[in-house]
């Protein structure tokens, strides 16, 4: 379905549930709006440059010909008008300048989970392109521990999430949760003057797969409890937080170290990874059940 445009530009989100070759078509139009967006925002920065400089130009003149002051005023309106004009197209589009690695990887990741879905399935992916920083996204506030009088919030973000089920009706579901700090305080300089400082850094990407599988094809799963650990094979970027097993479902979580929160390849190898590891504990324990 085609996005809407408004909508997409105030929420910066996108949700449906559909067939993945559906999804990936509006991934494909949120792709094109990035890039139109990015284009854009460069061409009104500049053109909003030339028009400030103008404007120095133009003030400078009147002051250096005088007898020309009025027709310059009147250009200086105009170059105030295109200018505030600029601005404005500029912030217009620079909302819809996004993240690109998050459509990117969501796209990778239906593509892949297409080989074993049911081609007319429904899937449903929610997409989100807010800041992990934004405000409502805090989580915690806490003092800092080396800066006296500084403190630092912790923020927390879920900007992927994919549900649907396998060909073998395994049911999965997805979630990536950015996470990210902002330290900030008071900090006196070499004149003595105090100026407010701040700064934010990713704290890495969680990455959580819950597989609900079916007891009937794959009830030797839990016999293979303390084995799980040792078949969930990662990139050297990432780590094992915790995998949890009952006899319904297999819940693996993994942390995607800060440096490569927002590096597609790393994020896709990773849950490629992910789903791989639980699914050769699957494959095992069919065996073990026959």
């Amino acid at each position: 379905m085609p996005i809407e445009l408004n909508r997409f530009s105030k929420n910066l989100s996108y949700e449906l549930t559909a067939p993945i070759q559906n999804i990936v078509v509006d991934l494909q139009e949120i792709a094109e709006i990035d890039k139109l967006a990015e284009i854009k925002q460069k061409q009104s920065g500049k053109k909003a440059l030339y028009y400030f400089l103008g404007l120095v130009a133009s003030v400078v003149v009147i002051f250096i010909i005088p007898i020309f002051a009025v027709v310059i005023i009147l250009v200086v309106l105009g170059l105030i008008i295109v200018f505030i004009r600029e601005l404005i197209t500029w912030f217009k589009f620079s909302k819809l300048n996004i993240s690109n690695y998050r459509y990117e990887v969501a796209k990778q990741i239906l593509q892949m989970l297409d080989r074993d879905i049911e081609k007319t399935a429904d899937v449903e992916l929610q997409l989100s392109f807010q800041p992990i920083d934004k405000k409502e996204y805090k989580t915690t506030t806490m003092p800092h521990p080396d800066k006296s009088g500084w403190k630092i919030d912790n923020h927390e973000h879920v900007w992927l999430k994919i549900q649907g089920q396998f060909l073998d009706k395994t049911r999965f579901q997805l979630t990536a949760n950015g996470l990210s700090k902002r330290q900030y305080g008071w900090k006196r300089s070499s004149s003595g003057k105090s100026k407010h400082k701040s700064k934010t850094k990713s704290r890495g990407l969680d990455i959580s797969l819950i597989l609900n599988y079916s007891q009937r094809r794959y009830r030797s799963v839990k016999i293979l409890e303390n084995e799980i650990s040792d078949a969930v094979k990662l990139p050297a970027t990432s780590y094992m937080r915790g995998v949890k097993v009952t006899d319904k479902e297999m819940h693996l979580v993994v942390r995607v170290a800060s440096q490569m929160a927002e590096n597609k390849e790393e994020i896709y190898q990773t849950i490629a990874m992910m789903f791989l590891s639980l699914y050769q504990v699957l494959n095992l324990a069919k065996k073990l059940a026959k």
